[in-house]
């Protein structure tokens, strides 16, 4: 049972194409709750094997997250603030995200069930997108990584299982820098504002 539900996703995964790994990916960042992992693990462990490209899969997952969540950050800012702006809960959101907004939209797609909804605040308090995209964007390349290693780590042959250690080590290097000058650039900002 386990081995054709195993077949059946890899088929599927090998189906789709980089462009339909973009629409599923797509609707994955919407407010449609579709798992991303039924798609990406077989694709990553496709890439494992030399039939897709592991990079033009990252980047074209990343791309349709950020499409999706372009979408709900669309939606939240034009409809949902147009009929609900004098609503109390959306007030306070609107205040928490200006506080809080950019660490949030960084963190929430590396929460299981957070990330395609985060937009949705993020459009509500009118987030700038020069900040909401690239935090979005890096987000969900890390998340799109990380699912991709998984299934690359069960592909066959050593060199998968090197290159998989090698991703590993240069996307946990890349969070930590990315972590890093995010806060040092906030911790500069509050100083400056208080100087």
């Amino acid at each position: 049972m386990l081995h054709a539900l195993t077949t059946l996703l890899i088929q599927f995964a090998d189906s789709m194409g980089y462009f339909g790994v973009y629409c599923y990916m797509l609707l994955v960042g919407t407010f449609i709750p579709v798992p991303s992992e039924i798609l990406l693990i077989p694709a990553g462990y496709l890439a494992s094997l030399g039939e897709k490209s592991f990079a033009l899969l990252l980047v074209s997952g990343a791309l349709g997250s950020l499409s999706g969540a372009l979408i709900n950050y669309a939606l939240a800012r034009y409809l949902v603030h147009r009929f609900f702006k004098e609503k109390p809960i959306i007030k306070k959101v609107s205040l928490f995200f200006r506080l809080h907004g950019k660490i949030s939209v960084f963190l929430a797609p590396l929460t299981p069930g957070l990330g395609q909804y985060i937009s949705i605040p993020a459009g509500l308090s009118h987030m700038r997108l020069r900040d909401f995209i690239p935090l979005t964007f890096t987000a969900n390349l890390i998340w799109v990584g990380f699912m991709l290693l998984i299934g690359y780590i069960f592909g066959e042959g050593q060199a998968a299982h090197k290159s998989a250690a090698w991703f590993s080590l240069i996307l946990l290097g890349f969070v930590i820098v990315s972590v890093s000058v995010y806060v040092w650039r906030e911790m500069r900002k509050a100083k400056l504002e208080t100087a």
